[in-house]
Parts: C-alpha cells; sequence; structure tokens
C-alpha cells in the first residue's frame, strides 16, 4: 500500500505547491486569493465542535448519532484507502483484461494488509510502537478532546488484548486510574470499551469494517454477474434540504440483461436504514452481505491471512472455480508446498478446520466449529493430537447473503455474448459522443 500512499501525496504535495505560489506572488488577482483563503478558514472554524476540516482529519472516535456530531478518524483512514481503490482504481482496472486482475489482486493484497495491521489487537509491543510513533508526528492533532489523550496514554499502558470477545479480560489499575475509572467488575468493563473505542480509530476500520466491504466488491467482480455501483465514499446522499439526506446501501447491484437495482449492505443492524432507502427510492436493500471468510484463530486472536494461491486464482477471472464455498485441501492441492511440508508447519497461510485446544485466548462456544492456524495448533497440548492432514484446509473469499443472486449467473457464452452486445453499443455511443465533439 505504500506506493500508492506515496503517490498519494504527491497529490497533496502538487495542490500545495499550487496554492503557495498564488499565495506567495504577485499578480492582478493576488489580493482576492488570498481573501478567498481567509474566508475558507474562517469558515472552516466558525462551528468550532465540527470544523469541515475535521472531515479530513479528527482526533479520535466519539459516537453522537443523533445530532450528527460524532466523529469518526477509523471512517477517514478507511475513506483515503476507498478512495484509492474505488475512487481512482477504476480506471486502470478497464485498461484490458490483465488490468482487471491486477485490481482484482492488489484489493485482496490490501485486504491481507489490512489484517496484519489488526494483529495490534494481541501485538502489545508493536501497539505501543505505533502509539508512541503516532503521538510524535501528531502531537495534540492526535486527540480532539482531552478524553481521547487520555485513552490513548490508557491504551500504552494496556499489556493485554483488546478488540475481541476474550476468553479473560484483565486491566490493570494504571489503567483505570488513569481512565479515572474504579477497580470493580464495572468499570472494568467500561474501560475495555474506551480502550476498544480508541484502538479503533488508530487504524482503518477494523475486525472486518474495511476489509469486509473490499471481499464483498471483489467477489461480485469475480462472479461478473453484472454491474456494480461501490457507494462507500458517499455514505449520505443529499438533497437541498440538510435533514433530507439519505443513507444508501454501500453497493448498487444492476445484474446483467435486469432493469432493476438491488442494494448490498455490508454487515448487520441496518435494516432501519436500508428499509428507509428503499421506501424513498424503490430500490431493495435486503441483502445483508457478510464476507464467511478471512477466519480468525482462537489461539493466537490473529486472523488468518488469505494464502498466495488463493489470491492467485481468485484474481484470475479466466480461471473457473466452480465451488467458491468448498475447502481447499491444501495437501493435495498447494503448488507451493509439498505435503510433508505443510505438515511441518513450513507454510505459514496454513489453517486447520476443528480442534480443541487447551490454551486460547479468544473467547470459544460450544456450537461451532472453529478454525485454527494450524501452527497454533501443533504448538497446543491439547490440539496437537488433534491434527489430521484432511482438515488442514483455506478457503477463497465467499459471502454470506448474496444467494439471491446466483440465479442472475449466467454461463460464460451468454456473459460473452451480453458483453459483446453492450461493447458494440458503448462503441457506437462513444463514436457519437467524438463525432459531436469535434463539431460535426
Amino acid at each position: 500500500m505504500d506506493i500508492f500512499l506515496e503517490s498519494l501525496k504527491k497529490s497533496i504535495e502538487h495542490l500545495q505547491i499550487i496554492d503557495s505560489v498564488f499565495s506567495e506572488a504577485s499578480y492582478p488577482e493576488s489580493e482576492i486569493y488570498k481573501e478567498i483563503k481567509e474566508n475558507i478558514n474562517r469558515l472552516d472554524v466558525a462551528r468550532s465542535q465540527n470544523k469541515f476540516s475535521e472531515e479530513l482529519y479528527v482526533g479520535g472516535k466519539k459516537k453522537n448519532n443523533a445530532k450528527n456530531t460524532g466523529y469518526s478518524r477509523q471512517m477517514i483512514l478507511s475513506d483515503v484507502i476507498e478512495y484509492i481503490l474505488n475512487g481512482r482504481g477504476y480506471y486502470y482496472a478497464i485498461r484490458d483484461r490483465e488490468a482487471m486482475k491486477t485490481y482484482i489482486r492488489i484489493i485482496l493484497e490490501i485486504v491481507n494488509q489490512l489484517m496484519i495491521f489488526d494483529s495490534l489487537t494481541v501485538n502489545t509491543e508493536l501497539r505501543k510502537v505505533l502509539l508512541d510513533k503516532l503521538k510524535e508526528r501528531f502531537d495534540n492533532d492526535l486527540f480532539k478532546e482531552s478524553d481521547r489523550k487520555n485513552e490513548h496514554e490508557a491504551l500504552s499502558l494496556h499489556d493485554s488484548p483488546i478488540g475481541f470477545p476474550l476468553q479473560e479480560s484483565k486491566v490493570a489499575h494504571e489503567v483505570l486510574v488513569k481512565l479515572g475509572l474504579k477497580p470493580n467488575a464495572g468499570d472494568e468493563e467500561k474501560a475495555l470499551r474506551r480502550l476498544n473505542d480508541y484502538y479503533d480509530s488508530l487504524l482503518p476500520k477494523t475486525a472486518g469494517g474495511l476489509w469486509g466491504e473490499l471481499l464483498v466488491y471483489v467477489y461480485l467482480l469475480r462472479q461478473n454477474a453484472g454491474y456494480i455501483f461501490p457507494l462507500f465514499l458517499n455514505q449520505r446522499i443529499l438533497s437541498g434540504d440538510e435533514k433530507a439526506f439519505l443513507k444508501p446501501p454501500d453497493l448498487l447491484f444492476l445484474p446483467y440483461g435486469k432493469e432493476t437495482f438491488f442494494g448490498i449492505e455490508v454487515g448487520r443492524g441496518k435494516d432501519i436504514q436500508s428499509g428507509n432507502f428503499s421506501i424513498v427510492t424503490g430500490i431493495p436493500t435486503a441483502t445483508k452481505a457478510n464476507a464467511d471468510n478471512p477466519k480468525r484463530c482462537c489461539i493466537c486472536g490473529k486472523w488468518m491471512l488469505f494464502c498466495p494461491i488463493v489470491i492467485q486464482n481468485y484474481s484470475d477471472m479466466d480461471k473457473r472455480i466452480d465451488k467458491l464455498k468448498k475447502p481447499i485441501n491444501c495437501i493435495s492441492e498447494c503448488t507451493i508446498y509439498k505435503p510433508e511440508e505443510i505438515q511441518k508447519g513450513k507454510c505459514f497461510y496454513a489453517m486447520h478446520e476443528g480442534g480443541h485446544p487447551k490454551n486460547y485466548i479468544m473467547k470459544m462456544g460450544s456450537s461451532k466449529t472453529y478454525h485454527f492456524h494450524l501452527n497454533c495448533l501443533k504448538k497446543d497440548p491439547g490440539g496437537a493430537k488433534e491434527v489430521a492432514p484432511n482438515k488442514i484446509v483455506m478457503y477463497y473469499p465467499y459471502v454470506e447473503g448474496l444467494e439471491r443472486f446466483e440465479k442472475f449467473n449466467l454461463d460464460k457464452e451468454e456473459i460473452e455474448k451480453k458483453i459483446n452486445d453492450l461493447k458494440i453499443v458503448l462503441s457506437e455511443l462513444n463514436r457519437l459522443e467524438e463525432t459531436e465533439s469535434n463539431g460535426y
């Protein structure tokens, strides 16, 4: 991702140079330009509690949905990545077939990066390094309010995992003191909630928030059953009345050969929002899509990444994958490692379906088959004896909740015919547009 962020930084620096030239040079409109800048600055600070500039960076996270005055740094960081992939990436994806494959692969690689970011839930030393570096770089800009600063310092003191249901929760006395809380069960729960919220604000939407959206998007691209309209960057659709805005679903989907859009909402808990959008627009948005993969290892608490074979096959649009939901047997299907190398733990990505480890940090129920890093299970005194070659697996990205669209899937010949027909129509429209623009 660093190369994309560096390019984005160059665009920002380019705009800053333009602004500096027009701010410092002598030319007929120079005073007017300075006055415009002053006007913008005054408008930005006119509402001190909620500045326009804080929609581009803000010091933390605080909920206040009722009055639309909350703020969410994790949403801003996510939007920057969404802009790279969905605000500009589509220009790259349409260049040719190989570019589309590369585009999907880039998204999947970034998904893996985001999952590694979220390893800070358990990697306390690395978490402290990030906290220190952010404080060093941003100083007080890192905190919109004093409470956020206290949470930052408390998280630096917290030496335990956070961010998911823990088998055992611990909050040190010094952390409670920093948060102004007392050593009792109720206040410890409050402390964990505040620490989780602050941790959440440090990264692009964690726990699958951002990568869940990206996986639904690439899943739909992979299915190639119609047109996808990502609305990740358009979380509010405005009218001229500030109260008459819509909260759209995350994506709109138009199947080939259909005249009806479908709204796709990623995640749960947005039924009212989806219902309101449907009532106003007439677009059905009942679908709640959830990425079934990746999975989190309950032993170490880290997400299990997509392996190179999965990413390579999934991003190859010409490779037929009959059952995306079916587990891949690593022993028989891996082309990187030999079976004995996988069983010895040479592959970092390999996971194991099922097992009953004695030591784990994530809370586990009894009614579900859990997955674990193979290497984590092999090191556990209880789980090691349960390792079985046929249970060493990997999965393709698969999305629950989109089954209704499977009936729209066409076979390869039908898709190629419809796309070729579309290409002819679009080519003729483009020709007419060029003719008109040339004045003929």
